[in-house]
């Protein structure tokens, strides 16, 4: 028996937050921004990261310690964009309900945070050396993942 969430979107669409972002002329439109905003620093941390763990560029730094360096900058973009998009779900919950975009877009999500906090962590530990098949493999699963994110985010305004 496949438990529906539709309930649970019609409820997000009646709350006050939902009213609110809906009747205002420009909340969404700024919600957007600072999502793609945090989006760019997230991404930028770890296309930097990523390319270290490729073994291209800041060769005179381990990868643990590039990623311990923009560990602030990966949180700044994690919160604004998981922030931010919870705010955006509120905009339009019954549009995005059935979507197939936003289906693929948090079970990217989902599989991107998961390797956030277990696989990634490894980098961080310097247990994964530059250039090796681990560190390729997960470099490009990374990028994968959130890139897969924030192209599939933007093709929710098309369906």
């Amino acid at each position: 028996m496949a438990i529906s969430l539709q309930p649970f979107f019609e409820w997000s669409g009646n709350t006050w937050l939902s009213l609110e972002i809906r009747d205002s002329t420009w909340q969404f439109a700024i919600l957007e921004m600072v999502h793609l905003a945090g989006l760019a620093i997230l991404l930028g941390a770890l296309v930097v990261i990523d390319l270290r763990l490729f073994g291209f560029g800041m060769r005179n730094m381990r990868p643990s310690q590039l990623a311990q360096e923009l560990r602030r900058w990966m949180r700044i973009g994690m919160v604004t964009v998981l922030g931010s998009g919870v705010l955006l779900f509120f905009g339009e919950p019954m549009k995005l309900y059935g979507n197939p975009s936003f289906q693929v877009k948090m079970m990217l999500l989902f599989f991107a945070l998961l390797l956030q906090v277990t696989l990634f962590r490894r980098v961080r530990s310097d247990s994964v050396p530059s250039g090796s098949a681990m560190s390729t493999i997960i470099g490009t699963v990374t990028l994968v993942l959130w890139f897969g994110v924030g192209l599939a985010g933007r093709a929710i305004g098309f369906l």
